[in-house]
């Protein structure tokens, strides 16, 4: 076999406004798609949804979350902002069923939801201060 020719490759640059409009195009359809699939929802509505979750996977009787939901509501929003919503509503899981002398160990709905036992802990001590129907 003997040597290979290759066409010589012509060294073409697509001009600065393509590739400008381009990007800008890309960028808009991936915008677009996000602003689709990422509807926002409200920080209490995660949190109702997380004990839903645990109520299922656990499943606690129906009375656990409609009280915990109705604890969940009577929280000021202010008092809980900037904590993670998982763990607060694990808290609020594991304080309602506890009330109700129903025993679910920390660490396992620490495990549903990917948290720490130690800050269910925690967020426990804090809501009881906040909220009467907790004490």
């Amino acid at each position: 076999m003997g040597p290979v020719l290759y066409v010589p490759r012509q060294n073409v640059q697509t001009p600065y406004v393509i590739r400008k409009i381009s990007l800008k195009f890309l960028l808009y359809r991936l915008n677009k798609e996000t602003i689709i699939y990422s509807n926002k929802i409200k920080y209490k509505e995660k949190i109702k949804q997380y004990i839903e979750l645990l109520v299922k996977d656990l499943e606690a009787p129906i009375y656990v979350l409609d009280n915990s939901i109705k604890i969940l509501e009577s929280i000021d929003k202010r008092k809980i902002q900037g904590k993670n919503p998982r763990v607060v509503a694990a808290t609020i899981f594991y304080l309602v069923s506890n009330r109700y002398g129903l025993s679910y160990d920390k660490e396992n709905i620490a495990k549903r939801l990917n948290i720490s036992k130690l800050s269910i802990r925690d967020t426990a001590v804090y809501l009881r201060k906040i909220c009467k129907e907790l004490r």
